[in-house]
């Protein structure tokens, strides 16, 4: 059973105490789940997994829980994996196993590719769906509570500054937003199968849709693909939802800068309590 070395005890005993994997399992890493995530390809005799553990959830605190239950219902509208099961812990999940090409894997077009993608966030930006509002100032200070003071001067400053664009923003802006659209989040089905929804919240959209230009690193034609696209489907005027999702840039650049340095302090903390605690 290779890679098993790389599971923590009691993941490993959970996970073959269930039904699922009681005629055996392997694994095996697909991707690095971001920092503080791991993803294998978990297989049985008869089936395989999608297997993400969440190594820390210390920089967002999420509710692995209500996250698990939001994504069974976005399953039902059929625009997920189905989740298969949550950990006693909340240390893991299994999903359904989806075989397909995502966007960023696909033979498409680059013009097509971001037209598909505006096509995902429009399609997710219709849900219906019962989620807290996003307070993402009071993310930040989340954030900054976990970084030296004296270093992030600066931050704390652009936070103060960047608060109020966030909370003048009109309550028509606010829809169900995924805020990680990824490429390899969207597969090429027809309606796409996403995946990872763990920030989902109800938020400003077009902060989902720059925060989507951020970690896609979309050039400036390729956001133009995408802001004309959606700008069909969502009978916004290119030049208001430009405007908008220009205004949201810094919001989002600020969240993935103080995002990135809050997990690097955890990392950092963790591995100097192992180290204490091997040497």
């Amino acid at each position: 059973m290779p890679h098993r070395h790389q599971l923590k005890p009691a993941v490993l005993a959970e996970l073959v105490g269930l039904e699922q994997c009681q005629q055996g399992l392997s694994l095996k890493h697909v991707q690095k789940g971001g920092a503080v995530n791991s993803s294998y390809i978990l297989t049985t005799p008869s089936q395989c997994f999608f297997m993400k553990t969440f190594e820390s959830d210390q920089v967002n605190q999420l509710n692995r829980k209500e996250l698990f239950d939001v994504q069974k219902i976005i399953w039902q509208h059929g625009l997920a994996c189905e989740p298969i099961y949550l950990s006693d812990a909340h240390s893991f999940q299994l999903d359904a196993w989806v075989e397909s090409h995502t966007l960023a894997t696909n033979e498409l077009g680059e013009e097509q590719k971001y037209i598909q993608l505006a096509n995902a966030l429009s399609q997710i930006h219709g849900l219906e769906m019962d989620r807290p509002l996003l307070d993402l100032p009071l993310q930040w200070a989340n954030y900054l509570k976990r970084l030296p003071k004296s270093n992030f001067i600066k931050e704390h400053k652009l936070a103060q500054s960047l608060a109020n664009i966030w909370y003048q923003a009109p309550k028509s802006d606010l829809v169900f937003c995924h805020n990680d659209l990824s490429l390899q989040h969207v597969t090429v089905h027809t309606p796409p199968i996403i995946f990872d929804w763990e920030y989902c919240a109800y938020s400003n959209r077009y902060f989902d849709i720059a925060a989507c230009i951020e970690v896609n690193q979309l050039n400036g034609h390729q956001q133009e693909s995408l802001l004309v696209q959606y700008a069909k489907l969502s009978n916004v005027a290119l030049d208001i939802l430009t405007e908008k999702v220009n205004d949201m840039l810094p919001l989002v650049n600020l969240t993935s800068h103080l995002w990135y340095c809050a997990a690097d302090a955890v990392g950092n903390l963790q591995g100097s309590s192992a180290d204490k605690i091997s040497g």
